[in-house]
């Protein structure tokens, strides 16, 4: 182990212990706290640990104002639980995650809430409702996500998986939805780029982009 990790993982020992006590802290009180702790150890001075606390800081592995640390995080069963989930079932609301745990929804938001604050997922205000990722999963195929987790959505992209041009009513009838649900999500796959617009005569028909669509899945496998 080099120098540099002993440093940090001494200092990060004691901010553990020191947080067990006091969870709201300045920077000038756990520097010098730490300090006292390791004045007889010539590889760390003030300015180090100072330097390790910002770094543990940005890297939130500690959050000033709770005593939580990063690796405390999941080691609740419940809350590992919610992060698997999210990990293999991403773009759920809240609701989705109370009833697939069967949590009430203070229980669920501050389950929710520690898991965002460490960065192990995060959320998005979709259509109204908070959607939560994987952390680092890659934004821009959010709405993709979210869409195709719809039931309908996917119920209209395999209807229209011939790639023949369909007028809504085709749609609607075929899957038995009312006229306006699949217009609301044409537009949304029109506005992901999945579905374009024919015009025969005066009236618009609609077409599933296969190649476009089958990169997207594609895409977010990989990711």
């Amino acid at each position: 182990m080099s120098a540099s990790s002993n440093a940090e993982n001494v200092v990060l020992g004691i901010v553990r212990e020191y947080l067990s006590k006091k969870p709201f802290f300045s920077m000038k009180n756990i520097v010098e706290y730490i300090n006292n702790r390791v004045r007889h150890n010539p590889d760390i001075n003030k300015n180090r640990i100072e330097l390790i606390i910002k770094s543990l800081i940005k890297k939130r592995v500690i959050i000033p104002g709770t005593k939580l640390m990063k690796r405390d995080i999941i080691e609740n069963p419940t809350r590992n639980e919610i992060f698997e989930y999210i990990k293999q079932n991403p773009a759920k609301n809240i609701n989705e995650i109370m009833k697939a745990h069967n949590l009430g929804s203070n229980l669920a938001l501050w389950h929710l809430s520690a898991l965002e604050k460490f960065q192990f997922i995060r959320s998005k205000k979709i259509r109204n409702q908070c959607i939560f990722f994987q952390f680092d999963s890659d934004p821009k195929f959010d709405k993709f996500l979210y869409y195709m987790a719809n039931d309908i959505v996917q119920s209209i992209v395999t209807f229209m998986q011939n790639e023949k041009p369909l007028k809504i009513t085709e749609i609607a009838d075929g899957l038995k939805k009312n006229h306006n649900t699949i217009k609301k999500y044409l537009e949304a796959l029109i506005d992901l780029k999945l579905v374009e617009i024919e015009k025969e005569k005066s009236r618009d028909l609609y077409k599933l982009n296969k190649e476009r669509y089958l990169k997207a899945i594609k895409l977010v496998n990989r990711g």
